[in-house]
This record gives structure tokens, C-alpha cells and sequence, in this order.
């Protein structure tokens, strides 16, 4: 018998177990990975991904240059082909950068054509994907296999979080080897992974009750913004794309402070505007005068997500759980993923299928080869 699809909120809700499943199994995928970074003196480190994998490699981006002290640059694959100065001035060689392409499926154009470039060019590679003999791996001096597990429909959600936390993990271990963390710094950041893995069901759960307590409005909603700052910058961009992936409404996505720099014009009553309030003292106070600022001059259909200690509302989500700075955008993400996945089924819209059933102008299929890349020869 032919095993049933899980739906979008169905792979949300096994997050919890696929992230514990990294962290216990962390020997499958660390040992090529950290020796790269063990065998080379990296100094610059570009992170590219396109869609999801744009905003997972963002997200490590800001993971790696806090915990390993080194230069990070995210930017979309076409850009790095076609227009980026790798190494402006010759001031590094090429030995100290490296070039890490993120594609779940291993088969993005756009992605494999970036780190076709670069393995070329003679940089080192490392491809990332959870497909294994994908094309993308063809192009990598090291490969690393996501445990994430092969997700059914495109919209991804179980990928995005878990890659961020395999990701963690392999920085602090990096950071480990390498003497930037003394043994108790990485316990203690180890341990607030497995705390984590722990009550992410928490965390999904509070997210679904917070969809079901504001249903009514939710469903009313024909127009958003979502805001963020710091680790929680792509988190926003990312909730952006699940809205877009799914709900098919006009929404757009802000740091927090720039989405007072020009479309507060389009705003109005009809808004729904959500803020991620997590970590950082002079944001979060920022962020508790712009929630007052909204309601009084635009409207109603305000919603914070926090796990700071702040007053809420009714409208609001405040988890009970919370986890480091670092950490936290596996966390913000999921009330996103969730209302996106929730209002669909509220409405109809089945996001097992997707309307676009001819994609071999974005990706490979997994079979073929590093010989065979012009988009114009894909299969339908």
C-alpha cells in the first residue's frame, strides 16, 4: 500500500523529531564537514541558497560569524555567478574562502551553477543538500547530508528548521576543535541544543493554539507584513515566502526598522502586521513603541511572537519555552509555518499540489549530471 503524503502541518509537527534525530546522530554528517574547516584556515565563507535555502543560509550566515569569528556573506546564487568580486584586491588566497551552496533537493539551477563556478574558479566547495547523488554534490569538495529527511510537498517547513539546527551544531563542534570555545562554553551551548530538540512539540503546540484562538481574524485577512531584527531578519523574509508559497495574499517583509522607511503609506485598516519580538534590548523596546505606534494610526490587527518577558495581548503568542539568541529563529519560524499551513486548510487550498507543474526552468532532476546543466535541455 502506497503511504500517504503528510501534509504541510503534518511535517511541521515532526520537526521535534527530525531535529532530535540530528542531534543524536550528529556522526552521519559531521565528519567531512568539520574536517574541511579542521584541514583548511578559512577566513571568508559565502553562503548561498535560493528561495528557503536563501533564507536557511542566511540564517547560518549569522550562526557562523558569531560563533567561528569569520567573514560570512549571503547572497543569491545568480548574483555570486554573475556579478560578485569573490576576492576584491587579491587580499586573501584563494585556500581561505570557501563556498557552501544549500539546496534540499540538490537539483537548483541556480545554486549548482553558483557552486560550478566556484569549484572551477578554484575555491573550495561544500555542497548541502538532503538528496544524496544529487547534482549539486558533483560540485563539492565536501559534501554534507542533511538528516532532515526528503519533504513530500513544496513547501518546505521540517527542512528550513532542522538545517539551521544541524548547522548549530556543527558550528560549536567547528568552534570546539578549532579552541574558539572552551570545553564548558560548548557544553553549555550543546545542552541548550538538546533543550531545545526537547520542546520544540511546545513549541508547535502553542503555535496551533494561538492559529485557533485568533481563526476568525486570521481568515478576514487579505493583506500583511511581517517585521523582525537581528537573528530574526530572515526569519521574517522566510515567514514571507510560506505566506506567498501557500495563502497566494499580498505580504511583505521587513527588518523592523525599515518598514518605517516607505510603505507605511500602503498601510492601513486592512492590515495585519506581525512583529517578532525576540532578543536585544534597545530593538525590544523599539518594538514595544512601534506595537502602540501601529494600533493608533493603522490598525488593529496587530500580533507580536515573543518569548521575552513582555505584556501581550489576546492577539499575541508567547511561548512558554525559550531558547538563546542564537537559536531562536528554529522557533520564530514555526508560528508562520503553522498559520500558513492552518489558513490553507481553512480555506480550501491543498499545498500537497502545487499549481506549477513544470519546473525544469528553476531545477535539475535529481539524475542528471554536472555535463548537462543549460535550462533549455531540461525534461518536463
Amino acid at each position: 500500500m502506497k503511504k500517504e503524503k503528510l501534509s504541510m502541518i503534518g511535517h511541521i509537527q515532526d520537526t521535534p523529531r527530525v531535529l532530535q534525530k540530528a542531534y543524536d546522530q550528529r556522526e552521519t554528517y559531521m565528519y567531512d564537514f568539520c574536517q574541511a574547516f579542521a584541514t583548511h584556515s578559512f577566513r571568508k565563507i559565502y553562503f548561498l541558497g535560493s528561495g528557503t535555502s536563501y533564507h536557511v543560509a542566511y540564517v547560518i550566515r549569522n550562526i557562523f560569524t558569531d560563533i567561528l569569528d569569520i567573514e560570512g556573506v549571503c547572497i543569491p546564487p545568480t548574483i555570486f555567478t554573475y556579478h560578485e568580486n569573490i576576492n576584491p584586491g587579491n587580499h586573501l588566497s584563494k585556500e581561505e574562502i570557501c563556498v557552501i551552496g544549500f539546496s534540499q533537493h540538490g537539483d537548483s539551477i541556480s545554486t549548482c551553477e553558483a557552486l560550478k563556478k566556484a569549484h572551477e574558479d578554484g575555491y573550495y566547495t561544500i555542497a548541502v543538500s538532503e538528496q544524496l547523488d544529487s547534482v549539486l554534490e558533483t560540485f563539492g569538495d565536501a559534501y554534507c547530508h542533511l538528516v532532515c529527511e526528503e519533504e513530500e510537498i513544496g513547501p518546505e517547513t521540517r527542512g528550513y528548521t532542522e538545517t539551521i539546527f544541524q548547522f548549530y551544531l556543527l558550528a560549536i563542534e567547528i568552534a570546539k576543535e578549532k579552541g574558539i570555545l572552551t570545553q564548558e562554553a560548548y557544553r553549555a551551548m550543546d545542552q541548550e541544543a538538546a533543550k531545545l530538540a526537547s520542546q520544540l512539540s511546545i513549541v508547535v503546540s502553542e503555535s496551533i493554539d494561538w492559529y485557533n484562538n485568533n481563526r476568525s481574524e486570521f481568515l478576514k485577512m487579505s493583506k500583511s507584513s511581517i517585521a523582525g531584527y537581528g537573528y530574526n531578519y530572515p526569519t521574517a523574509l522566510e515567514a514571507r515566502l510560506k505566506f506567498f508559497e501557500t495563502y497566494a495574499r499580498p505580504c511583505t517583509a521587513y527588518e523592523m526598522e525599515e518598514q518605517m522607511h516607505g510603505p507605511m503609506r500602503a498601510y492601513d485598516q486592512e492590515n495585519y502586521i506581525f512583529l517578532i519580538a525576540s532578543e536585544g534590548d534597545r530593538e525590544l523596546d523599539r518594538l514595544k513603541e512601534l506595537v502602540d505606534y501601529y494600533k493608533d494610526v493603522f490598525t488593529k490587527h496587530v500580533f507580536v511572537v515573543t518569548c521575552e518577558d513582555l505584556p501581550v495581548s489576546p492577539r499575541d503568542l508567547k511561548f512558554s519555552v525559550r531558547t538563546s539568541d542564537i537559536l531562536s529563529p528554529i522557533i520564530y519560524i514555526i508560528p508562520f509555518q503553522v498559520l500558513s499551513a492552518l489558513i490553507c486548510e481553512d480555506v480550501g487550498i491543498d499545498t500537497k499540489n502545487s499549481p506549477i507543474k513544470k519546473r525544469y526552468v528553476s531545477s535539475h532532476y535529481p539524475s542528471q549530471r554536472h555535463d548537462n546543466l543549460s535550462p533549455d535541455t531540461q525534461n518536463t
